[in-house]
């Protein structure tokens, strides 16, 4: 009698042993699907940080884009090539700047003269001197571009303009300037801008204005240098 209650005892000692280890030791199939949920979160993490470079990678390509049509433009006018400046706009470009007196210019034509004069005057945002092409030089500085998707773009930057004026002596422009580019037909065109600061044409009559002032001080106080010491010198 003894020797059967040992013989039971040990066989549902064996039978617990067994339950403790299969429920602790071996995962379910219940707890499969909760580590499955976890690698498909992390692949989905992955895949959404491999989009947001994607993104980053487009703006930046795009404001490289932006960047180079914008000194394109910039380097027709100082040319004045008014075909390349022709293909880089729209033909109903807008605008509003110093030359247009507060108005908002629509078209072409109110540009293409300042191209045809061939004179110190304004081409759009700087000089068009046919004749004195190697005197001007543009420099565009801290230029902030916002992309609107894939086919817009706003530039805002400062144009800093140097030439040489009728006296040989170096000038500088400066002027604000924001344009408003639009992609068509795989090419982008500029559709409207907006450029402040006073216009060049008056820039450039102040500058000499000023250099003509400096010329007859200069040679005012000469005049009296010599009407003063001469004299005393002589004697």
């Amino acid at each position: 009698m003894f020797f059967a209650i040992f013989c039971l005892t040990c066989i549902i000692g064996a039978i617990l042993s067994t339950m403790f280890v299969n429920r602790t030791l071996i995962p379910s199939n219940r707890s499969r699907p909760t580590t499955q949920s976890g690698n498909s979160a992390i692949k989905e993490s992955a895949d959404s940080n491999s989009a947001t470079i994607d993104e980053i990678n487009d703006i930046d390509r795009l404001s490289l884009e932006i960047t180079k049509v914008t000194e394109q433009l910039l380097q027709a006018i100082a040319n004045s090539d008014y075909e390349m400046y022709k293909s880089l706009c729209d033909p109903k470009i807008t605008c509003f700047e110093p030359e247009t007196i507060g108005n908002l210019v629509e078209g072409l034509d109110f540009h293409k003269f300042y191209f045809d004069t061939g004179k110190f005057a304004r081409s759009d945002t700087v000089l068009s001197p046919k004749a004195s092409k190697s005197t001007i030089n543009c420099t565009m500085l801290t230029p902030v571009i916002h992309t609107l998707g894939d086919e817009s773009a706003c530039i805002a930057y400062i144009l800093l303009l140097q030439y040489i004026d009728r006296n040989g002596q170096p000038q500088s422009v400066r002027t604000e300037e924001t344009r408003v580019w639009h992609k068509k037909d795989t090419r982008w065109q500029c559709v409207h801008f907006h450029r402040s600061g006073m216009p060049v044409a008056a820039a450039i009559k102040s500058s000499f204005s000023i250099v003509v002032a400096h010329s007859f001080i200069y040679h005012s106080f000469m005049r009296e240098i010599k009407v003063t010491l001469l004299p005393i010198l002589s004697s």
